[in-house]
């Protein structure tokens, strides 16, 4: 009876897997399948397979959608601003993890109010004050408010992550001489890769995907990135969906990547602590 109430309950499981999977699978599998159509072939086809694939609508939404202008924007924004999360949280979640000073809980507590800020709630003055620093509708500007946006969870990830590791690796390295810099470059942030996989994976699509942030401080359409330019493309090119379809692909592609090379590490990371 156990035996045979065991494989039931996995059987509903994979069931309800399978049901899940192919809920979030088939609008990607839409949206691809007409961006490899003609118009006209969508009026009469729009779900079936494409007769004919054609390729060029992906080169087409790249030169005349300006969508490669936006891609580079993008780029040019998550880099600097992942190197920025990165190496803020590690020092910090360093700090706070594994070094004594006064007063350090109720900093850490006072810092993770970031967490529990909306964006929604403070662009409005983020943008006044960028203004007044010469910052408003520059791309150093948007990177400097999406870093300070992700460094509070990519802190406390990386604290978490610093906590579980054995604290008599940086007692040795401080007993034979080494530094506190030593400890965190060569020691426990090799060790703590998994924490900064998520931090990574987490910080690139939150950049990746937000369009709060650019609508509120970039005005010039040449800034624009990914989410802020496909939802003007949206309103330029209403009546061809082929080439939208073929810009969100597009646009798509560089988060599938990160995740699916980072996928098993990411999970690590975000697991990291919860059994121990």
């Amino acid at each position: 009876m156990n035996r045979a109430t065991h494989a039931a309950g996995r059987t509903m499981i994979h069931v309800v897997l399978i049901v899940v999977a192919f809920v979030s699978i088939a609008p990607v599998a839409v949206i691809v399948s007409i961006a490899l159509k003609t118009n006209t072939e969508l009026a009469t086809n729009p779900l079936g397979l494409p007769q004919r694939w054609l390729f060029s609508n992906f080169a087409e939404a790249w030169v005349e959608a300006g969508i490669g202008r936006y891609i580079l924007n993008s780029i040019i924004v998550v880099l600097p601003t992942l190197v920025i999360v990165v190496v803020v949280a590690s020092l910090a979640g360093y700090a706070f993890a594994l070094l004594r000073f006064p007063g350090r809980d109720i900093l850490f507590a006072v810092f993770l109010i970031g967490l529990t800020l909306p964006a929604v709630s403070i662009v409005i003055a983020l943008s006044f004050i960028q203004q007044s620093m010469g910052l408003f509708n520059t791309l150093p500007g948007l990177i400097l408010a999406e870093a300070a946006l992700c460094i509070p969870l990519a802190v406390f990830l990386m604290r978490a992550a610093f906590r579980d590791l054995p604290g008599e690796l940086r007692e040795a390295v401080l007993v034979d001489g080494g530094t506190e810099v030593t400890s965190l470059v060569r020691v426990m942030f090799p060790l703590a890769r998994p924490a900064v996989s998520a931090v990574t994976v987490l910080t690139f699509l939150t950049v990746w995907n937000d369009y709060l942030l650019p609508l509120v401080l970039i005005n010039t359409e040449s800034l624009r990135t990914i989410p802020l330019g496909l939802a003007f493309l949206k309103t330029a090119f209403t009546a061809d969906v082929v080439l939208i379809a073929a810009s969100t692909t597009l646009a798509a592609i560089p988060s599938i990547v990160i995740y699916a090379l980072l996928q098993r590490q990411f999970i690590s990371g975000i697991t990291q602590g919860s059994i121990k």
